[in-house]
């Protein structure tokens, strides 16, 4: 898949007018996801490759659940299927075109910053833990806390978990942390991303 397949609905917002595929392998036959106006959400309908069936095997809708933002989508699907977060960004096409990093002693000295705040917020730990994973110091991912082994993500690993953190922050964070976690981690990401 070209990085501009990967990247065609990256500007997808809501009420974005979008029905587009979702190219995720073993499940890119017959799934779809866009913007749907009735509920004022995004929607995605996934079918396993090769099924028959006239349902959906995931159903995610704003009439059971709102989906205000494209990273909401993302966030759900990687959970419901355990799909990889930056197979899932792409299969959807709202991968970032040119994702580019901070370096490693910029993102060094931005966390001696906020240590040095001496806030214990849980605003600031978020922030403190996108920077640590940004630098390769993490066990956990923050959006799903899946292992993490892999050491510096790649800017197209890091856009990736910068949608599914701000489909926690749309859908008001989870049972571990609460949304003010996330609000800071959505920040710092959005800083070591350059943007």
């Amino acid at each position: 898949m070209s990085t501009s397949a990967n990247s065609r609905n990256h500007n997808a917002r809501p009420g974005y007018q979008l029905h587009d595929a979702i190219d995720l392998l073993g499940w890119e036959d017959q799934s779809i996801w866009g913007w749907d106006e009735g509920t004022s959400s995004f929607f995605a309908q996934l079918w396993r490759n090769g099924s028959s069936s006239e349902a959906p095997e995931i159903w995610l809708t704003g009439a059971r659940k709102p989906y205000p933002w494209p990273g909401c989508i993302a966030l759900d699907i990687v959970e419901l299927i355990e799909a990889d977060p930056l197979a899932v960004v792409q299969a959807l096409g709202i991968a970032d075109p040119e994702p580019a990093l901070r370096s490693e002693d910029d993102i060094a000295r931005h966390a001696d910053q906020l240590t040095s705040l001496n806030d214990r917020s849980e605003y600031i730990g978020g922030q403190l833990a996108a920077l640590t994973w940004t630098r390769g110091q993490s066990e956990l991912t923050l959006s799903t806390r899946a292992p993490w082994d892999q050491g510096r993500p790649s800017a197209a690993r890091a856009d990736a978990e910068h949608h599914l953190i701000t489909g926690r922050v749309y859908l008001g964070g989870d049972p571990v942390h609460g949304g003010s976690f996330f609000n800071g981690a959505d920040e710092a990401l959005w800083w070591t991303l350059g943007r």
